[in-house]
């Protein structure tokens, strides 16, 4: 295959010397649309051109579209010296990457960036991120952005939402369709006059402490910020273990404001949890015992491979079946021994959890704790302790011999204790609160 692909930049002044030598030379030349503005070009030296436009129509979406115009290409230009030119930059083209890939040593003319050409024209220099409209699913935003196939209103509306959540609505942008370049707030991205291959969109967020709106890069570069060597005295003298009681309060104030229903408290508890893991994670960072991809790709990778009712062969009908699925999934992949479910229950949980997980455990593996007989002889077990003369360890022993069976009990019949025992003492505040009312 002797193909080259063209960048025919944003206008026909872009078309480079080398781009002009190599499409009057070649015995076939492709080109992307005839919607181009450098189409009248070719028009212009009677060069004739095979265009992909049928492709657009049998295409069922972008990725699809993509793939058909890289094949279709490489299909024509077999054994023919041909050129397949796109309006913008080579590498800005995405069935110009798929051909790259499969066949790296193809020759490239790249042409004027679609993305630069706008910068250029806004006056902007520096660092920025691009990305197409179809792929802005999965790209992480942050600073000065340019968004180009912005080709529909429907898609720019998609984007808008996307881009909203970590800019703001009001984030300041430049929109460009046609010669035209119109400064816009973000919500107004889905309200140009035109949508076609020239529209294209530049975010310019405001300084960084002074945005509308922040995402989890930002999270974790502010925390960077605080530990850095100029950052503030209390948070570079933190470690794991100073803070570690923090995640723990800041979780219990999560589910606080859970059970209270009250939803602006809850986003700031979130935020508070939030901000906890990431401080760990900075901590841990800075001593190189991992890093931020590495926390990410760990959660992500188990939350696929736990679910495999979902992403492999295994099956779950009701909620109990999915945990079930876990748990096989979780004993596989730690290759746990029942001695080690057990052990690796936290000695940091309350008690009454602590000790349900690990009679649940212990029940998976064959053990029992005890029975409802067992629970009524601890009774009067304790009971007889405390009406002897009995010192307080004795005192202590058959206690927790009796919450435990209880717990066990509790357990067997689907009650969770700790929520139990917490719906019993909020009903003894209630009644003296109303007691105290009268």
């Amino acid at each position: 295959m002797s193909l080259t692909l063209i960048g025919l930049g944003v206008s026909e002044g872009d078309v480079s010397l080398a781009a002009i030598e190599r499409i009057e030379s070649a015995e076939l030349v492709i080109l992307k649309t005839d919607m181009t503005e450098n189409y009248p070009f070719f028009a212009r030296r009677n060069i004739a051109v095979t265009t992909m436009d049928g492709l657009y129509r049998k295409s069922r979406n972008f990725d699809t579209l993509c793939k058909n115009l890289a094949a279709e290409v490489m299909s024509l230009s077999a054994g023919k010296r041909a050129v397949y030119c796109v309006d913008g930059s080579v590498l800005e083209d995405n069935a110009c990457k798929l051909i790259l890939k499969k066949h790296p040593k193809t020759e490239v003319v790249s042409g004027v960036s679609k993305v630069t050409s706008c910068l250029e024209r806004i006056g902007i220099s520096g660092g920025y991120s691009a990305v197409s409209a179809y792929e802005a699913e999965d790209f992480d935003f942050g600073g000065t952005l340019c968004v180009y196939d912005l080709d529909s209103e429907i898609l720019a509306g998609e984007v808008k939402l996307k881009l909203m959540d970590v800019y703001g609505d009001e984030c300041p942008c430049y929109a460009f369709y046609g010669d035209k370049v119109e400064k816009i707030p973000l919500y107004e991205a889905d309200r140009l006059p035109r949508y076609d291959y020239t529209t294209r969109l530049v975010v310019t967020p405001r300084d960084f402490l002074v945005k509308d709106a922040y995402d989890f890069n930002d999270l974790c570069r502010l925390i960077a910020m605080l530990r850095a060597e100029n950052g503030c005295p209390w948070d570079r003298a933190q470690t794991h273990e100073s803070i570690r009681i923090n995640a723990i309060e800041e979780t219990y104030e999560m589910v606080d404001a859970i059970d209270r229903g009250d939803d602006i408290r809850l986003t700031e508890e979130i935020g508070d949890v939030l901000m906890q893991s990431v401080f760990h994670t900075v901590l841990a960072s800075e001593r190189g015992a991992l890093t931020r991809g590495e926390v990410l790709t760990g959660v992500c990778k188990k939350l696929i491979s736990r679910h495999t009712h979902i992403f492999f062969g295994d099956r779950a009908e009701n909620a109990q079946q999915a945990l079930d699925v876990w748990d096989k999934n979780k004993q596989k992949e730690h290759n746990f021994t029942a001695k080690q479910a057990v052990l690796d229950v936290p000695k940091c949980f309350p008690a009454l959890l602590r000790t349900e997980k690990v009679q649940k455990r212990a029940g998976k593996a064959g053990w029992s704790a005890g029975s409802v007989s067992g629970a009524e002889d601890e009774v009067v077990s304790l009971a007889e302790t405390l009406a002897g003369e009995t010192e307080n360890d004795a005192i202590m022993r058959e206690t927790g011999d009796l919450l435990f069976a209880c717990v066990n009990l509790a357990r067997l019949k689907g009650a969770e204790c700790e929520i139990a025992l917490k719906d019993k003492t909020e009903r003894f505040v209630d009644e003296i609160a109303a007691e105290d009312d009268e």
